[in-house]
């Protein structure tokens, strides 16, 4: 979980389905709907190069 008190550069090769504001940006990052990217997320992992491929493959 992301601690909130702590503030720096944003973990961008990571994608956290349980914080909303981070499915909202990656699901328009990557243009597919927020249940996509999660099922993407649940099938891939976390990794952001990960989901993108996987994206790619499946869409």
């Amino acid at each position: 979980m992301d601690d909130k008190s702590k503030i720096g550069k944003a973990d961008d090769s990571r994608i956290n389905i349980t914080e909303p504001y981070e499915v909202q940006y990656w699901s328009e990052k990557f243009n597919v709907p927020e249940e996509i990217l999660k099922d993407a997320v649940r099938a891939a992992g976390t990794n952001v190069e990960d989901v993108r491929e996987h994206l790619a493959e499946n869409n």
